[in-house]
């Protein structure tokens, strides 16, 4: 049985890796605190505290937290030690919006054969508009 120190020594820890990591999460995104807390339907000042280890988000908020960087809540706790997904990177590289970090995921859940289908279709379109603007 786990002692009411032990069990409080292992929460305090997860408290500190969830504010570390869900401002290491947001920096990679590019976003800022106003954004996170905009999206979320929360105050600023609520984002912070969280970012603070002051307080924790409850679950339901904590899975809307994983949904908006794309993680897992595992991965906000620091129970898993790989970063977060490649495609995750690029969004934040990029500045992706929701709307394009959704039609990229969709692309790629996309069979190999249908990825090139659709690829020559956009390079037949693209090619079309361009000879008729004459580029």
């Amino acid at each position: 049985m786990i002692s009411s120190l032990k069990l409080k020594i292992m929460l305090k820890s997860e408290v500190l890796k969830l504010k570390n990591n869900i401002k290491s999460v947001r920096e990679q995104r590019n976003m800022t605190q106003k954004d996170c807390a905009d999206t979320l339907g929360i105050t600023l000042r609520a984002w912070q505290t969280y970012e603070q280890g002051v307080s924790e988000p409850k679950q339901e908020l904590l899975c809307k937290i994983a949904d908006m960087f794309n993680v897992s809540i595992d991965y906000l706790l620091g129970r898993e030690t790989g970063e977060p997904e490649t495609i995750d990177k690029l969004v934040g590289e990029f500045n992706m919006s929701a709307l394009e970090k959704e039609i990229l995921d969709n692309y790629l859940s996309l069979p190999s054969d249908m990825r090139c289908d659709l690829m020559e279709f956009l390079q037949k379109s693209v090619r079309k508009v361009m000879d008729e603007s004459g580029e």
